[in-house]
């Protein structure tokens, strides 16, 4: 016992001087003397296994290099917040609530610039954390984020709580960034552009040791989900999580009035610069939560939120060449090329000019100096020409008349802005198909950049898509390759081989068919069974197809009208790339009884999984959606219900059982 009891006293005072280091800055030992206190931990654990703590900082350390990290299913979704650019537009957002008859009271709060996460709790211990990912599925983080000390293993409360979800932002603040790209340089290493890429990629280590090294912090935002706790409001919320270990977002305001609101924001921003870490705007909350629960969410964001963006920082500079870009579909897309800036946290040296409409109605010329700023605090973009500055040795761009990659000819596309190169073999139209068709929205082929691409198609090792799956038969000359290692190349066959057994609406989407975006693909592989299905289909078969308009079916019939697109799935196919939906659900209606009515389903039901529930509402013309708003018609529930129950009893919506959707309803 006196081990155990040695190592209990390791665990709270080396818990105690990581609270004054991370959280006080006001640390009373040296880092000698605190490397050598979890040495010694560290040891004692080793040796005596059954007394390790759950909250022991050793869990912090890291634990070994994961392979990929696993897929997560939020529970509740992951949204992202609805912009406001404008007062104008907070003022719009207030009327919205105004006309649900609610009496609003606002927290103001800073946006954090950061990657958001969930963590979870289980009996107040950390068992998962996990990453937004596209809002409904994430990936599992956990042991990366165990390495953030101010992240609780156990919750720091007497009380058990079965279950607690929370979402917060995790960031890396401006001296850390500042080191971490000074060791960079030192060590000849590529430095991150700014501390939000730093903390992502800091994050989404496949080893926890690196991440532990990075200095990542967290903020709280919101708790998302509590059992055997009621709370009323926001603010009592972030009290309590406050005081179970957290660090949560400041609140700045807390008002009734919107004019007050935008006060706040001004002070946010007048202050900006001086903050440890980056912002990139302010967020506005409803701090009453049976208020949020009235408004609900659309199918993106919530309706009690918004964020607001401050005006982007602009810098001048001077442009040195203008040059043009070949797409996919062969359209040019000319680009200037100016002195680097440093702009809302990262350096650029280039920003698109769109086409020439934009760059004549403007008169952007090579040697001007203009204005840069970044769209949304991300795309570069060039603001203004300052032509009082202009010295006589400006020099006016024109479209070329011959493809710059295939020197095929250019001609201006009827009643539209944009040039085209008409080369059917065109290196810049196939290199950027080939882009898109390796991008990780599409087939998701980790290691085929943009100039691993080019450089394949310049030893022609590759020509079109179906050939990225035989590059396993040329290992010998891609080792030959500079900048391709044995491990590096071992990684892009793994990745090619294990893009075979993707949904089949990945592969539609990275076929590049015009104006078949990411969700149309989707909604094509969740209506079709495979690809001969959708081959054969025709123009009224894409239509019936809920949102499916009729450009898109004229398009994707037309595509595969193609001789070159049949023999291109035909190779795909020998190849082994899947042609078969996995989302199918042959959802094709067989009555209207239940047409305008939306579903949620709360609990388990004896005979029947919630999927086949949901193909019998749909197939009844019925909608089912995953959160309780005042948009909800009933709330089918089975044993042992969630929080959706006292939701909808809250919201006056219909309750019912599945005796009485089959009887009542159906029948």
């Amino acid at each position: 016992m006196a081990m155990k009891k040695r190592i209990d006293e390791l665990v709270e005072l080396l818990n105690y001087h990581s609270r004054k280091y991370h959280e006080e800055d006001s640390p009373i030992i040296s880092d000698y003397d605190y490397d050598m206190l979890l040495k010694e931990l560290a040891e004692l654990e080793q040796l005596y296994p059954m007394y390790k703590s759950d909250s022991s900082p050793t869990l912090r350390i890291g634990s070994q290099p994961l392979k990929e990290f696993a897929k997560v299913k939020h529970e509740i979704q992951m949204e992202s917040l609805s912009n406001a650019f404008t007062y104008d537009d907070l003022y719009a957002f207030h009327e919205r609530i105004l006309k649900e008859s609610i009496k609003p009271e606002y927290v103001l709060e800073k946006k954090i610039d950061g990657l958001s996460v969930s963590l979870e709790y289980i009996n107040n211990k950390f068992v998962r954390g996990s990453t937004r990912g596209d809002g409904i599925f994430g990936e599992d983080i956990t042991n990366n984020l165990k390495t953030i000390p101010y992240i609780p293993l156990i919750l720091q409360i007497n009380e058990i709580i079965p279950y607690l979800e929370v979402r917060g932002e995790v960031y890396m603040d401006k001296e850390s960034f500042k080191k971490i790209n000074e060791i960079a340089a030192q060590n000849g290493d590529k430095e991150f552009a700014n501390p939000r890429n730093a903390a992502a990629g800091s994050l989404r280590q496949l080893d926890p040791k690196v991440t532990a090294r990075r200095n990542l912090k967290i903020f709280i935002f919101n708790l998302q989900k509590i059992q055997g706790i009621d709370f009323d409001t926001h603010v009592q919320t972030l009290d309590f999580l406050h005081n179970a270990g957290f660090e949560t977002n400041e609140i700045v305001r807390v008002s009734e009035n919107i004019s007050d609101i935008i006060s706040g924001i001004e002070e946010i921003q007048s202050k900006r610069l001086s903050y440890k870490h980056d912002i990139d705007g302010a967020v506005i909350k409803l701090n009453n939560l049976s208020d949020r629960l009235i408004l609900g969410s659309t199918a993106k964001a919530p309706r009690w939120a918004i964020a607001y963006k401050y005006p982007p920082e602009q810098k001048e500079t001077v442009i040195k060449d203008i040059f043009v870009q070949v797409g996919r579909s062969g359209v040019l897309t000319p680009n200037a090329e100016f002195d680097p800036v440093f702009v809302s946290g990262s350096r650029i040296s280039r920003a698109t000019l769109h086409n020439m409409d934009f760059i004549n109605s403007n008169d952007i010329r090579v040697n001007d100096h203009v204005l840069i700023q970044k769209a949304g605090d991300v795309i570069p973009e060039v603001v203004k020409v300052l032509k009082d500055k202009r010295s006589g040795n400006e020099i006016k761009f024109n479209m070329p008349n011959k493809c710059p990659l295939c020197k095929s000819d250019v001609i201006k596309m009827e009643d539209k802005a944009a040039y085209k190169c008409i080369g059917i073999n065109c290196i810049g139209q196939i290199s950027r198909r080939l882009e898109h068709f390796c991008s990780k929205e599409a087939m998701d082929i980790e290691g085929l950049s943009t100039a691993a691409v080019e450089k394949f198609l310049d030893l022609k090792l590759v020509n079109n898509i179906s050939d990225i799956y035989d590059l396993h038969l040329k290992k010998d000359l891609l080792i030959n390759i500079d900048g391709f290692g044995k491990k590096s190349i071992e990684k892009l066959l793994t990745a090619i081989e294990k893009s075979k057994q993707n949904n089949i609406d990945r592969l539609i989407f990275g076929l590049g068919i015009k104006h078949i975006g990411k969700k149309a693909s989707s909604l094509i592989a969740d209506n079709f069974s495979n690809m001969d299905e959708i081959i054969s289909a025709d123009i009224n078969d894409f239509t019936s197809i809920d949102t499916f308009g009729e450009i898109m079916a004229k398009s994707i019939v037309g595509y595969f009208k193609n001789d070159d697109a049949i023999e291109l799935i035909n190779k795909l196919k020998i190849q082994g790339i899947n042609m078969e939906s996995q989302s199918f659900s042959n959802t094709k209606k067989i009555s209207e009884k239940l047409s305008g009515k939306t579903f949620v389903i709360t609990g388990s039901f004896n005979g029947h999984t919630r999927d086949e529930l949901k193909q019998i509402i749909s197939k009844n013309g019925g909608n089912v959606t995953d959160s309780i708003s005042k948009k909800t018609d009933y709330l089918l529930v089975g044993e042992n219900p969630g929080s959706k129950l006292s939701k909808a009893e809250i919201l006056g919506i219909r309750i019912i059982n599945i005796e009485e959707l089959i009887s009542t309803l159906l029948y």
